[in-house]
């Protein structure tokens, strides 16, 4: 017991000489099967605070280990501090890695250079005390500036520390919308031109209604910006950390394209409610065939596949004319619990003239607030009048399809999902071939034709196909009909035919061109200067709303604020703002266009511009003095005066030289 305690005098001895800077060379018997590797936080500048120092621990052991994660620095002193030390305890399985973030603090006068920072990763397992593994790691410190240092000038290095957060419960949750909101600052010692942001995303998470890639312009050394990315997750996800890359791509000081990426380890957790597509409608009874006027009972269970229990849901059924429902055909639950199911049943009977026929009925299961997708079964009974015919029809239809969201874009690739149903209860439906027609070719199959073949589909029966469709460039803006043609074959050989239309919204992508903003001759502070700009509507679909407004360093006297309302497609139009320059030098801003789509979204285009403002000109008045003039005699400026005077005394020389020309003539004459 003795020999382990001084074991542990002696680690946390060392750990108080790395603390004071003392260089120790021997820490006894580390893990060399665990692995450290720094990920980030290469760079940093003077009085940066909350330095997101990054490193990736992964155990290649054949054991797990337990560990608490240290730096050597101190919380208060040194030019690098740690005010707020990790104190979490981590467990790896053989295999598994993790990612260690250190918050540093830079102090103001710290030394520019690289700064060494040993990571410890302290025993919590068996060897409780003990240094399980170390490394030492690197910043490099640069001066507190916008501007690269001059020693930097033609050796240009590109970093950036990055650091992300999830809204709305720290985890990206299925079910729910998220947003993974990224921060990164240039931390190296180049400009960043045209940067742009992209996300790679594993399966099951996506990026919701939103681009894979988002633009934040031009950054200076030093500059931090934030984007932030919408995203969902499949509620069937299995609930651990994935990875997602970021890769930042930019033009450095010398225009060379360059690029970062960094690799972020965020949790997932599955949905806290079951999705719909957990939810079953099985059990169907209803009889073949009942006489006219006579009451039957349609039954069913809803249950629930999922691994979480359901939100509150509205599950009713819906008959064709003809078929009255004499008990109650809408029921409100609660919520349905994992694995279980409940039951269902509703009376229907026909009216006196209903006709000899097959009559469908349709069981469906949404959400109590009616919004969102749903789930949908048909059954159906056959009606004998009391004539001849008592052979039922068998009847396949398109119960639900799908396409990935409310429209799709013109020019654009989308999946069409399909969802067919046998409305039958007597009759299985084979050799089933199904196409797709789209009359003006707006919709034109991806890879493969626009029919499929489903060979089987059962009696009651569901099945789901989906096909890649692309959309022409060209399409017009509008909601377009696909035809659905299927042929099929009953168990008997008989062959049918039938057609549904399904409708799919197309849009047109909106496209703003605005002219560059050209700075006038010459621009003084103070005085007052006007700007002319041209800008295009130069997409296929009409721009709602447009609105122009102007804003920067500069005064106006009248509102810049120009309303141009709707712009139709090939139409342009120019805007006019005047301003008045506040100080000589630079002067940046931008003019600010926002308008609604054709999907009633609100778009913002910025323009940005920037001029260089000279001083007001200084005019010499000491060639007449100002208390010669009487100012109650004339308000006439002292210029115009000047003019004057100009003008009489070339008058004057013209006149005498006139005089002398006209004088002399006279005196040849005479001799």
């Amino acid at each position: 017991m003795s020999n382990k305690i001084s074991h542990k005098i002696l680690v946390y001895a060392l750990i108080m000489i790395l603390v004071l800077g003392i260089p120790v060379s021997v820490y006894g018997a580390e893990n060399i099967n665990v692995k450290i590797e720094q990920t980030g936080g290469y760079f940093a500048v003077q009085d940066d605070k909350n330095v997101a120092l990054k490193v990736r621990v992964t155990n290649n052991s054949a054991e797990k280990i337990v560990f608490s994660p240290k730096t050597s620095l101190s919380q208060s002193d040194g030019e690098l501090t740690e005010p707020t030390p990790n104190s979490a305890i981590i467990s790896l399985e053989p295999g598994q890695s993790t990612e260690l973030v250190f918050s540093i603090d830079v102090k103001r006068y710290a030394s520019v250079g690289s700064h060494t920072i040993r990571v410890l990763l302290i025993d919590e397992g068996e060897n409780k005390g003990d240094i399980l593994r170390s490394k030492d790691v690197s910043i490099s410190i640069s001066q507190k500036t916008t501007t690269p240092p001059a020693e930097y000038e033609g050796n240009y290095m590109a970093a950036a520390d990055l650091v992300h957060t999830i809204r709305p419960q720290g985890a990206v949750v299925a079910g729910i919308d998220n947003e993974l909101v990224l921060t990164f600052t240039n931390k190296g010692n180049t400009i960043m031109k045209d940067t742009k942001v992209t996300l790679s995303l594993p399966d099951g998470i996506y990026i919701n209604n939103s681009s894979g890639t988002l633009s934040v312009g031009y950054m200076t050394v030093g500059t931090t910006k934030t984007v932030v990315f919408p995203l969902t997750a499949d509620t069937n996800i299995d609930s651990k950390s994935y990875p997602i890359s970021v890769r930042i791509d930019f033009f450095d000081k010398s225009n060379s394209p360059n690029s970062i990426e960094q690799t972020l380890y965020i949790p997932v957790q599955s949905g806290g409610k079951a999705s719909l597509k957990d939810l079953a409608i099985v059990n169907i009874n209803v009889p073949e065939q009942v006489k006219q006027g006579e009451d039957f009972t349609l039954s069913f269970q809803v249950k629930n596949n999922g691994t979480h229990d359901s939100g509150q849901l509205r599950i009713y059924t819906e008959a064709n004319d003809g078929l009255v429902n004499r008990t109650k055909n809408i029921f409100i639950e609660q919520g349905i619990k994992k694995g279980e199911s409940k039951s269902y049943s509703i009376t229907y009977f026909s009216l006196d003239d209903a006709a000899s026929k097959h009559y469908p009925i349709k069981i469906a299961v949404e959400p109590a607030s009616q919004n969102g997708d749903s789930v949908v079964q048909y059954t159906g009974v056959f009606i004998d009048g009391g004539g001849s015919q008592s052979v039922k029809t068998p009847q396949l239809m398109v119960s639900d399809y799908s396409f990935g969201g409310s429209f799709v874009q013109a020019g654009d690739e989308f999946r069409l999902n399909i969802g067919l149903t046998n409305t039958s209860s007597s009759h299985d439906l084979q050799n089933i071939k199904v196409t797709l027609d789209s009359a003006d070719g707006t919709f034109i199959p991806v890879r493969s034709s626009n029919s499929f073949f489903i060979d089987r589909i059962d009696k009651n029966g569901y099945k789901e196909h989906s096909l890649s469709l692309s959309v022409k460039p060209d399409a017009e803006q509008k909601t377009t009909s696909v035809n659905i043609n299927m042929m099929y074959e009953d168990s008997f050989g008989n062959t049918y035919n039938a057609t549904d239309v399904i409708s799919i919204p197309v849009m047109q992508e909106t496209r703003l061109v605005v002219d560059d903003v050209i700075a006038p001759p010459e621009l003084c502070a103070g005085m007052q200067n006007g700007v002319n700009v041209e800008f295009y509507n130069m997409g296929k679909t009409t721009l709602n709303n447009l609105r122009i407004s102007a804003e920067g360093d500069f005064d106006t006297m009248e509102s810049t604020i120009y309303y141009v309302g709707n712009m139709e497609p090939g139409r342009s139009d120019s805007y006019n703002f005047s301003f008045i320059p506040r100080n000589a030098g630079h002067m940046a801003g931008k003019l600010i266009f926002t308008y609604e789509d054709a999907s009633g979204d609100e778009q913002v285009l910025e323009k940005e511009f920037s001029f260089e403002i000279m001083d007001m000109p200084v005019w010499n008045e000491d060639f007449m003095p100002v208390d010669e003039f009487d100012e109650g005699q004339s308000s006439i400026p002292w210029y115009v005066i000047l003019i004057i005077v100009v003008v009489v005394i070339v008058a004057v020389i013209v006149f005498l030289k006139k005089r002398r020309k006209k004088k002399m003539d006279l005196e040849m004459d005479i001799e």
